[in-house]
């Protein structure tokens, strides 16, 4: 990169900072957003903070939907070096530093593909600006879905590594990619490049160099990708086949908002009536009138249409769900049916308006007059959308959202029992922050038997493909769950309950013993004490059942059994001494952990070394 292109790039970056100025300038400020910030990434990263703090790894979340892994959700970026931000700063706060700095990567990255791809540097600012200011990416801001962002920053870094010849760099790019929280973008990335390559003479070269690294890209992200698949298949998405992947189709009205984002309302006008999710999702394909009138010229005169066209068809085809009857079945397809918003792949559809805006530019090059209008073209880029943008970019105060209830914290937080929260509360997950373990709770996925218990103690469906929302109360279901304490907007109830852990006899009745104790010393590892009654040939432990779970007495392992359809229980050796005080262990790891940290850290040791030769080759 020359000496004026880093000047360009810095007065670019130094403007997109200013827009951004009224949040990151004020003290304590996040970005405003409509409640997945704190609803969700913020107890999120905070579970991962405080254990990354104690030394340790986060690999259980017990706080929210009965207990479901953490280290396998992709959303808790756990291995995403980004995300240490929540180690040094408060989460809220960290959370909006990652948002700078994701949405000034995703437009640098831009450039410098732009620049790779012989653009002169006002062309390259056109298109920096067009991506990175988008509404498909400044949405994402407001929404409150950090991942998103993230995820969508490194596409313009995995098409320049692609282009550029680079394997290394591009299996490197894909990892992080995939790390950074959301790998739909990945899949539907991936799914754009293959077919544009198909479209080109070179399509062999390329897909080769995209297989290698792919294959390059998933031995360094083993340790997330692994243990994320497994908890996929014993999750509800397991059972969709495809049923909830219309959520969030497009509709033909949405297109409008191409044209101007704001053409069927926004949540700030009053004209936008549906679940605000909706028109973050459904209405974001605006790149700007500037790179919407170039990518029109470039379709008209471009001398490599087809490839563009046919990313942007294939795009807006897949983004209109299962409505769209020939797609369907691909929809269907395994890993596919996991998607439940088919919005995304309008992704595919703006990126086909920046190749194509790309190509315009590329014969404006060539005449010296035309260099004017392509600087008057890079301001117009830039002033436009960054206006649209500050509405969706001002700043909001996190503590209304987050500030503790003392008497909440002193009443439940960090105790060995669960909580039900009314359903009418907003934020179930803030439970996370008071390291008290709630029922219900809002997931992007969670174990398939959670459904089922919750019915059977609703008595009828409490849950969808998100949330669950039990509420009756009291009940002796959920005293039989360990579930002690309701919380609601009148305070808080009490009920009598049962313990997290307690004895069965050989026909799995609950028995009381003389004495029991338990010690939850952290999420993933619980301490009994106890005497066990003279029956006892079991012991249940009312975490649900996930492998990676052991137990021992008195250091001896004991074979772990699901039990009550959703929990585990361990049978206990048939030979015991009458009335003697027994110690039992109850710890999480992910399987084949071991392993999978060696595999992944050995994989990055050799991409290491090959980077450390080309460098010296060259």
């Amino acid at each position: 990169m020359s000496r004026k292109d880093s000047l360009v790039l810095a007065v670019w970056c130094a403007a997109v900072l200013a827009l951004l100025a009224p949040v990151w300038a004020r003290s304590g400020a996040v970005f405003f957003n409509h409640g997945d910030l704190y609803t969700y990434h913020v107890p999120l990263r905070s579970l991962s903070a405080l254990a990354l703090q104690r030394g340790r790894l986060p690999f259980w979340n017990p706080f929210i939907l009965l207990g479901l892994p953490h280290a396998a959700n992709p959303q808790a970026a756990l291995f995403y070096p980004p995300a240490m931000l929540s180690f040094f700063w408060p989460v809220a706060r960290a959370l909006m530093w990652d948002q700078v700095f994701h949405l000034l990567w995703a437009g640098v990255g831009m450039f410098l593909l732009a620049r790779a791809q012989r653009l002169d540097r006002a062309g390259a600012a056109i298109l920096a600006s067009s991506f990175a200011l988008s509404p498909f990416l400044v949405y994402r801001v407001t929404e409150g879905i950090p991942t998103l962002l993230a995820a969508l920053a490194w596409a313009p870094w995995i098409w320049l590594a692609w282009l550029a010849g680079g394997p290394g760099l591009l299996a490197a790019a894909f990892a992080l990619q995939l790390l950074s929280g959301h790998g739909q973008f990945l899949l539907v990335n991936a799914a754009g490049m293959a077919l544009w390559a198909l479209c080109r003479a070179d399509r062999r070269a390329l897909l080769s160099r995209m297989a290698v690294a792919g294959a390059a890209g998933a031995a360094l992200t083993c340790v997330q990708w692994v243990l994320t698949a497994q908890f996929l298949g014993r999750s509800v998405r397991a059972g969709w086949a495809g049923a909830a992947s219309g959520l969030y189709a497009l509709t033909p009205a949405s297109l409008l908002s191409w044209l101007h984002p704001g053409a069927l309302g926004t949540p700030f006008d009053g004209r936008w009536t549906a679940p605000l999710s909706e028109f973050y999702e459904t209405c974001a394909g605006n790149a700007g009138l500037v790179a919407l009138a170039l990518a029109a010229v470039g379709l008209a005169r471009g001398r490599r249409r087809l490839p563009a066209a046919a990313l942007g068809l294939g795009g807006l085809a897949l983004s209109f769900g299962p409505a769209n009857a020939p797609l369907r079945a691909l929809l269907t397809l395994p890993v596919l049916s996991y998607l439940r918003t088919p919005a995304r792949w309008l992704f595919l559809a703006l990126w086909a308006v920046l190749l194509l805006a790309g190509a315009a530019l590329a014969r404006l090059d060539a005449p010296p007059r035309a260099r004017g209008l392509r600087t008057a073209l890079a301001l117009a880029a830039f002033l436009l959308l960054a206006a649209w943008d500050a509405a969706f970019l001002s700043p909001q105060d996190p503590r209304p959202f987050l500030a503790p209830n003392p008497a909440v914290a002193d009443s439940v937080g960090g105790r060995p029992f669960r909580v039900l929260t009314d359903p009418e509360l907003a934020n179930p997950n803030k439970a996370a922050l008071y390291r008290m373990r709630n029922v219900n709770g809002y997931e992007a996925f969670y174990l398939a038997g959670v459904p089922a218990w919750a019915r059977s103690v609703e008595g009828s469906p409490a849950a969808d493909a998100s949330r669950v929302y039990v509420s009756r109360w009291p009940s002796e279901e959920l005293a039989q769950a360990g579930v002690a304490a309701r919380l609601s907007a009148a305070g808080i109830g009490w009920q009598k309950f049962r313990p997290l852990v307690f004895f069965i006899d050989a026909a799995g009745r609950r028995l009381d013993a003389p004495m029991i104790k338990i010690f939850a010393e952290e999420p993933e590892r619980w301490r009994v004490l106890a005497v066990p009654p003279a029956q006892a040939s079991g012991v249940v432990f009312l975490d649900p059942a996930y492998p990676g779970w052991r137990a021992w007495e008195d250091g001896r392992p004991l074979e772990i059994l699901p039990w009550g359809g959703l929990f585990q229980a361990v049978v206990l050796p048939a030979i015991r001494r009458p009335g003697a005080k027994t110690a039992f262990t109850f710890d999480f790891h992910p399987t084949f952990w071991t392993a999978l940290v060696a595999l992944t850290a050995a994989a990055w040791a050799a991409w290491l070394a090959l980077a450390l030769r080309r460098a010296e080759a060259a």
